[in-house]
């Protein structure tokens, strides 16, 4: 069941897409120690996040659109 949901979301999604999504493990990963087992966040973990979260908004396309649109940067 698990693959066929997967493959439908490729389908729909497109391979990049959810190929951006494993990026967001590690983030995840640092959030649940952080609220589960009460673990530390530091300094490198947050610019860590921000460095993906910025990385996949590139990638992504969506922010450059948007700018498009709007007529900012012309």
């Amino acid at each position: 069941l698990a693959f066929v949901i997967f493959f439908q979301i490729v389908i729909r999604s497109g391979a990049s897409n959810v190929m951006l999504v494993t990026l967001l493990v590690p983030v995840s990963a640092i959030l649940l120690g952080y609220f589960i087992l009460d673990e530390r966040i530091e300094g490198r973990e947050i610019i860590g996040a921000l460095v993906i979260g910025s990385a996949l908004l590139v990638m992504d396309g969506r922010v450059f659109r948007l700018f498009s649109r709007s007529g900012v940067g012309t």
